[in-house]
């Protein structure tokens, strides 16, 4: 309390704030409304809100306003909670404004205020000091309360977020109905209709919580301007990732987030269309983690296509099913017979023309054709053994 009003009786003060309360309330129409004024030339921030947030933050001048006045005119305004003001706020303006914003919004109401000191009390010198204390005291008050709001808005948006995450991912891995997955991208602020991706690895094992290294693959994600799940399902975490274009999933941006994982291969998903079908690049790459421990590797990252035959081993029967599909379509009798020849009777080019009573040349050919088309090469042993298994399953399909 100021010097001045140490000099006035307990008495005077509670009449003279009654009068300064009496004048507040009457002026409370003209003071939200310079404090929009002044919010309209000065805040950027609040120029960008739509219609609907600008009418929000409105309601929110003219109710710190109405709360100064009435805490101002309490009897016990040594001890009066201020913070029903942030706690009683539309839900709209919590959404949309950071804690600094609200701060700015509050000095701004009281630099109003306080530029009407004059008017509100007059030439009464007293007056004036005792209510530019009371001010100053009042904002102190509700820049603690804004804190507390909002820290508490943000954990319980933080854990509602993480919810809508996991039930999202959960909706991917079992493969849901497109309207489920599409209504719950909505609510996790996903923007449905661009590629998606996925990467799955070993769960970190580090001294660091894994609940670190998933918020540090979060701001990653909103650095690089992606979207992002994150979630462990038993020993393995999985990282589902949209982005405004196809090219914007390069090597690069892959990459970092390989140290987020534990040590061991993770497996790149194929790129899909959106993320109501982010199960078609989930699966496979969860396949070929699975599949992984089938084969010895020192590669870090490895895509899904790379581990087609351990996929199958694995149980995954339909892993190939492309690949046959392939040989069967769009691959010659004469070229699959030679192929078939080579990988299960004759393993040399040289035996394989030999058996079919061929040159050698058109060994290496048809050879050459399987690889164009399929991708495969006969003459890779990874490649041939998932030939081979594409051959044997064509079989019997």
């Amino acid at each position: 309390m100021t010097e001045s009003s140490l000099y006035l009786s307990a008495e005077r003060l509670d009449a003279e704030r009654a009068v300064l309360a009496r004048r507040v309330h009457r002026m409370t129409g003209s003071l939200t409304s310079s404090a929009m004024s002044r919010m309209e030339e000065t805040v950027p921030w609040f120029q960008a809100l739509s219609a609907n947030e600008r009418a929000s933050v409105g309601t929110i001048v003219e109710a710190g306003v109405n709360s100064f006045v009435e805490w101002f005119g309490s009897e016990r305004i040594e001890t009066s909670d201020v913070g029903t003001l942030f706690a009683n706020a539309p839900r709209g303006v919590v959404r949309a404004l950071s804690l600094q914003q609200t701060v700015e919004l509050v000095r701004t109401i009281m630099a109003v205020v306080e530029e009407s000191v004059a008017e509100i009390a007059g030439d009464n010198r007293i007056r004036q000091a005792y209510l530019r204390e009371s001010l100053l005291r009042y904002s102190r008050e509700i820049a603690f309360a804004a804190a507390e709001v909002f820290a508490t808005a943000a954990e319980s948006r933080g854990a509602w977020d993480a919810r809508l995450q996991d039930l999202m991912l959960d909706a991917i891995i079992s493969d849901e109905p497109d309207h489920t997955i599409e209504s719950r991208a909505l609510a996790a602020g996903w923007h449905i209709d661009q590629p998606v991706t996925t990467l799955v690895g070993p769960v970190p094992q580090s001294r660091i919580p894994v609940e670190t290294h998933i918020e540090q693959i979060r701001r990653t994600a909103r650095n690089q301007e992606l979207d992002v799940l994150v979630g462990i399902q038993s020993n393995q975490m999985i990282i589902v990732l949209g982005a405004s274009d196809v090219s914007s999933f390069t090597p690069a941006k892959t990459k970092m987030f390989l140290t987020h994982f534990g040590a061991g291969t993770v497996i790149s998903g194929p790129i899909v269309e959106n993320v109501k079908v982010a199960h078609d690049s989930l699966s496979p790459a969860l396949s070929a983690f699975q599949g992984a421990a089938l084969v010895i590797t020192t590669e870090r990252l490895m895509n899904h296509d790379e581990l087609l035959s351990a996929r199958v081993l694995n149980g995954d029967r339909e892993a190939l099913r492309p690949l046959i599909n392939k040989l069967q379509s769009q691959i010659r009798d004469d070229v699959r017979a030679t192929l078939a020849a080579y990988l299960e009777q004759a393993p040399t080019i040289e035996g394989c023309a030999r058996l079919l009573f061929v040159h050698v040349n058109t060994v290496r050919y048809r050879l050459k054709r399987v690889a164009e088309v399929t991708g495969f090469d006969p003459l890779n042993p990874q490649d041939a053994l998932a030939l081979r298994l594409a051959l044997m399953l064509g079989r019997i399909s």
